[in-house]
């Protein structure tokens, strides 16, 4: 119990870490994978000493290990409500960021448009109607109305869609990431205890094949102990024979 006492703390003590990493600004989704790991084994230590602490029969020290307990599930909760936080804000900063990236981008382009519209020496409407581009003839035609050019406003929001879709799909595979190691942790402590139980069942095979071979040595032990009470009691009535044949 001790040591799963030392590793809660130690959980505690990282998990504590990896959370100022997150609040010193190190979004990655290693640290955020790494996080979730570590509370889950936090909750399956907690419930493992719990556990232990109820089997426990010196009344002082079960009641000393269930204040622990409720300490580490009161850590618990407060260590992932923090981690919910940071990770809420840290996916708000980055859209944020994200969006303003492209807004930007997008306003340094209508820009760079502009200015080389403006630094035209000769507009279209002066040329001779021969030297016109094609576009400006079909754009003056009467039977053909003007070709829509798409606006800022269409593209900015095809670009925000397009972002939000690949930041649901990482977020949505961090999920599946984190699930998996869930997984394989619950998978090498069943392991662990198929092993502890493999390893009592040899015990307590070993156990039944002596007591097996104990029993059967006081069986033959009593028989032998039958066999020369026997031969006693025959001997015995037998000098007793010759002394009253003889001597009475």
């Amino acid at each position: 119990m001790n040591s799963l006492y030392t590793s809660g703390v130690r959980q505690t003590s990282s998990l504590q870490a990896d959370l100022e990493r997150l609040r010193s600004g190190e979004h990655s989704p290693a640290l955020l994978g790494q996080i979730s790991a570590s509370l889950a084994a936090m909750n399956r230590t907690v419930d493992d000493y719990d556990s232990m602490a109820k089997r426990e029969i010196i009344k002082a020290k079960q009641e000393k290990a269930q204040m622990r307990v409720q300490k580490f599930r009161a850590d618990y909760m407060e260590l992932r409500t923090q981690f919910e936080q940071l990770k809420a804000q840290a996916s708000a900063d980055q859209a944020a960021a994200q969006r303003a990236d492209l807004i930007t981008g997008a306003s340094t382009s209508s820009s760079a448009s502009d200015t080389r519209r403006r630094f035209q020496t000769t507009p279209a409407e002066s040329l001779h109607p021969g030297l016109r581009p094609q576009g400006d003839q079909h754009a003056e035609s009467p039977f053909r109305t003007p070709t829509p050019q798409p606006s800022f406003g269409t593209r900015e929001q095809h670009a925000l869609d397009e972002h939000t879709f690949i930041q649901n799909t990482g977020a949505r595979l961090d999920d599946f990431l984190n699930q998996g190691r869930e997984v394989l942790d619950n998978l090498r402590d069943q392991r662990n205890m198929l092993k502890g139980t493999h390893r009592r069942l040899l015990d307590a095979a070993n156990t039944l094949g002596l007591s097996r071979d104990v029993i059967g040595w006081i069986e033959r032990r009593s028989t032998q102990d039958m066999y020369i009470f026997l031969g006693g009691a025959v001997f015995t009535f037998f000098c007793f024979y010759l002394i009253w044949r003889y001597l009475g």
